[in-house]
């Protein structure tokens, strides 16, 4: 998973990610400020200690799932419905959702963090 923050014209904290993560880095940039990293980082040491099997948090955007292993993030727009679809067409959802493993998000919350507290 590979990722880069930096500041817009206007200052604005920014995430991006590579494909197959990029609902990642709108998460962070829309959803993330200090004080949720900070939450998000207890949660997962809590995770982490066996204290709770998982913890799911529903942003106005996604939904994040955390089980002992692995982070889901998920955009509310999958909840498109398929079925009504044309035959041979396909509804492209890879930008929609990103998993990794617990450590890995940490890891990009503590960057994101400190990237975020350096003005």
């Amino acid at each position: 998973m590979e990722f880069e923050f930096f500041r817009d014209l206007n200052g604005h904290h920014r995430a991006r990610f590579t494909m197959g993560h990029e609902v990642m880095g709108q998460w962070l940039t829309d959803e993330v400020g200090i004080a949720e990293a900070t939450a998000l980082l207890e949660t997962i040491k809590t995770l982490e200690a066996s204290e709770t099997p998982e913890f799911k948090k529903t942003y106005p955007e996604c939904t994040l799932l955390l089980t002992r292993e692995e982070a889901e993030l998920s955009a509310h727009a999958l909840a498109f419905d398929t079925d009504e679809m044309e035959d041979g067409l396909a509804y492209y959802d890879d930008e929609l959702y990103a998993g990794c493993g617990l450590d890995d998000l940490a890891r990009v919350l503590e960057q994101w963090r400190e990237f975020c507290s350096n003005r």
